[in-house]
């Protein structure tokens, strides 16, 4: 959009109405559904909807699929099967705000940071937790891991 007011995850704001249009579905929708769920709950203009990334995707249906990206880490939404997005059990009843929403990406920023920074040098990568507080990574773990310390690499150097 040419007058967009703000720079950066602007996908956030869509980590709400997504969880509210999963519920509006009956608690499980594809993707096609739960976009057009979503612009309509929104009242989104088509121009809106229509507008371009330089890809050539539509940036609507992009932004809501990195909202459901973090939805999915955070454990709200489920992806377990492929072409239907749906509210997990436990947490169905889950309504956030757009504050609790920024505290989500934040975290799990944090979170892809840290991993970044732990796989330097290393081959494979570690794998993802879905749910839960990302644990801290001592502030030494990178030296310690390069001097060989066998421990801080989880056993592996």
């Amino acid at each position: 959009m040419a007058g967009r007011p703000e720079k950066g995850a602007q996908f956030v704001r869509f980590f709400g109405p997504l969880l509210d249009a999963l519920r509006g579905l009956g608690g499980s929708g594809t993707p096609d559904e739960v976009v057009v769920r979503i612009a309509s709950d929104l009242h989104l203009t088509d121009s809106v909807q229509n507008e371009l990334l330089p890809s050539g995707e539509p940036r609507y249906r992009n932004q809501v699929a990195w909202a459901r990206f973090y939805l999915v880490r955070e454990g709200p939404v489920d992806s377990s099967r492929r072409g239907i997005w749906s509210l997990t059990e436990h947490r169905r009843a889950t309504h956030l705000t757009p504050e609790q929403s920024r505290e989500i990406f934040l975290k799990w920023v944090r979170y892809f940071q840290a991993q970044r920074k732990a796989r330097v040098g290393e081959s494979a990568p570690a794998p993802e937790p879905v749910v839960g507080e990302p644990e801290a990574l001592p502030a030494d773990y990178r030296a310690r891991v390069l001097a060989g310390d066998v421990r801080a690499a989880g056993g592996r150097v």
